[in-house]
């Protein structure tokens, strides 16, 4: 857990400088970390360990929008549930962790709200252009493949 605190406070202080995308790279690197010592962490203090996972995805996802990335952003709080998805199905879990667990998925559907309502044009339009670029793409390599 001291490695993802060092990791998030150096991203936190990149975001703070703009350095956004250094931001993103320190906060995956938490997110990494936090993925790593889960289990032994949650056995620990499941709260802190849901919780760190939580903040590098919300950090990551604040940082994608401030380099004005939406649809990574997005992905953030999308891949934030299924993380937490994954953990509820364990078997072994008891009620307070399982409590815990739907407290965070529902913050977590609650600020991805937040984040949709106030981004939604920007996420579609950049949602568009991913397509279209996919498109061309494909488009392109049909045409070389068939030549």
């Amino acid at each position: 857990m001291h490695n993802w605190e060092s990791l998030t406070r150096l991203a936190n202080n990149a975001y703070s400088k703009h350095a956004f995308s250094d931001a993103v790279d320190l906060n995956k690197q938490a997110l990494t970390q936090a993925e790593q010592s889960f289990d032994d962490d949650f056995k620990k203090d499941p709260e802190s360990a849901v919780a760190a996972t939580t903040v590098s995805f919300f950090n990551m996802a604040e940082s994608y929008t401030a380099l004005g990335d939406y649809v990574s952003a997005n992905t953030q709080y999308e891949q934030a549930v299924n993380f937490l998805q994954s953990i509820i199905v364990r078997p072994n879990l008891d009620f307070e962790q399982r409590e815990l667990i739907m407290r965070t998925a529902t913050h977590i559907r609650f600020e991805w709200e937040l984040f949709s309502q106030s981004y939604s044009k920007e996420l579609i339009s950049q949602s568009k252009a991913l397509m279209q670029a996919l498109a061309h793409t494909v488009s392109c390599t049909k045409h070389v493949v068939h030549h």
